[in-house]
């Protein structure tokens, strides 16, 4: 049996105490003494803002396919500092026509980033991220940068905003298959760019984000990695929205590590909670 596979339910059960979790943090500023600070959590400004998405995707068919998605944000932002940290798991299978089942994609990960004057046009800032990825064959990976960002933001609606940033990497990765002798890959300097685009359209009724960003090896521009996450948000209520995403990712290493093609992309449809 694939020492990476696990039962479905047990996935199921993950993802719901992963999103459980994430919900108590919200309902904690309601409770007096709660770590937000005490009185109502509706009847207050309050700096912070929580977000967590559960959703999948199944086929059926000559091959079957699962995918379960689980995702959460934490934001903060005050007049000297903004953050935000991100939390993410994906977990797939696929069973062919002979009933054998494996693992299609697992991969963890997590990233923060903070930003300093962010009421300022000009923002400098600092990152760092750690991912393992099962179908890029990455053991572990993470990185750390600084660099400088511009933000454009409509004062009556603080949801709608562009965000454009250059920074400098420091990367190391680990891979679960060596790549050949010298593994140059190991430790790299990295630029990247990041777009950010985010706009509420028809009364806050419907969300659009993309967020795009291009990472190329210091001297190498050849050897780079390529992110793309883009989203359409419906808000059901104040609280719940129905989200539909594609995400792609382009990594040039990654058939040297051992996987079958460079590129992944999926679609999702997903179920948000946001506070």
């Amino acid at each position: 049996m694939n020492p990476w596979y696990l039962p479905p339910l047990a996935v199921a059960r993950a993802g719901l105490g992963f999103l459980l979790a994430w919900l108590s943090l919200l309902v904690m500023p309601s409770v007096p003494g709660g770590f937000l600070g005490s009185g109502e959590l509706w009847g207050q400004s309050t700096p912070w803002s929580v977000e967590g998405e559960l959703g999948g995707s199944f086929f059926f068919g000559n091959r079957d396919q699962t995918n379960f998605s689980t995702r959460a944000e934490i934001e903060r932002a005050d007049s000297l500092f903004e953050s935000s940290t991100e939390f993410r798991f994906l977990y797939g299978t696929q069973t062919n026509d002979e009933g054998i089942t494996s693992v299609s994609a697992r991969s963890w990960g997590a990233a923060s980033q903070l930003d300093f004057r962010p009421e300022a046009l000009w923002q400098p800032f600092v990152s760092g991220s750690i991912e393992s990825s099962f179908e890029r064959r990455i053991a572990l990976r993470y990185d750390t940068g600084a660099g400088l960002q511009v933000s454009f933001r409509d004062p009556e609606n603080s949801r709608n905003r562009i965000d454009f940033a250059m920074s400098i990497l420091a990367e190391r990765t680990y891979a679960r298959e060596a790549v050949g002798d010298d593994d140059d890959e190991a430790s790299l300097t990295r630029w990247s760019s990041n777009l950010r685009v985010r706009r509420a359209l028809f009364g806050d009724r419907l969300y659009f984000d993309t967020n795009n960003s291009y990472r190329p090896v210091f001297d190498s521009f050849a050897t780079f990695r390529l992110n793309s996450n883009n989203s359409l948000s419906f808000e059901l209520t104040e609280v719940i929205a129905l989200r539909f995403s594609v995400r792609t990712e382009y990594d040039s290493r990654a058939v040297e590590r051992g996987a079958d093609t460079n590129y992944d992309g999926r679609t999702e449809v997903s179920v948000v909670v946001r506070f």
